[in-house]
């Protein structure tokens, strides 16, 4: 959507998703052209307490930066409910002020935020259904086809929580 500033508030590091979810960040940045940027990555939640101070404490430190980031990119849908309340008791309107994004595409949260969150749907199904055939795989045959994770790529759901960025 045009942003160059993009911020990413991470989940706990010792979450699997964590990690690979930084690096499709990285990523989608470096496929944009856009260099990362160590000052906007955050840890929204640094361990599985998920504190809303601690969320609060990373959204001040990356709203306080000389550049501050127009896009908040949350771990998932959970993290970007929170993000919407403590923006708005700063004062800052989604969409207007501020673009967030989400990840889960939890319809739940996301389609009854106002305005609804933009989220990166985790294809549930489709990620059931390849285990399915590869648990089915290993029963007829032995093994599975390959070792090699597979991949499912779950949709982009764009809503009106990210705005189109002027350049």
């Amino acid at each position: 959507a045009g942003h160059r500033r993009i911020a990413y508030l991470t989940l706990p590091p010792d979450v699997p998703a964590t990690a690979l979810r930084v690096g499709g960040y990285r990523e989608a940045l470096a496929a944009a052209g856009i260099m990362y940027d160590e000052a906007l990555v955050a840890a929204g939640y640094p361990d599985h307490r998920n504190r809303s101070e601690d969320l609060y404490a990373a959204i001040e430190r990356l709203l306080m930066l000389a550049e501050p980031p127009t896009v908040l990119c949350c771990g998932n849908d959970e993290m970007a409910l929170r993000v919407y309340g403590m923006l708005r008791s700063r004062g800052l309107r989604v969409a207007e002020d501020i673009s967030v994004a989400g990840y889960d595409d939890h319809r739940a949260i996301a389609e009854t935020l106002y305005p609804p969150l933009t989220s990166a749907e985790l294809p549930y199904v489709q990620m059931g259904t390849q285990a399915a055939a590869l648990l089915l795989e290993l029963i007829e045959r032995g093994q599975a086809a390959g070792s090699n994770p597979r991949k499912v790529r779950g949709a982009l759901v764009w809503r009106d929580s990210v705005t189109q960025q002027a350049h």
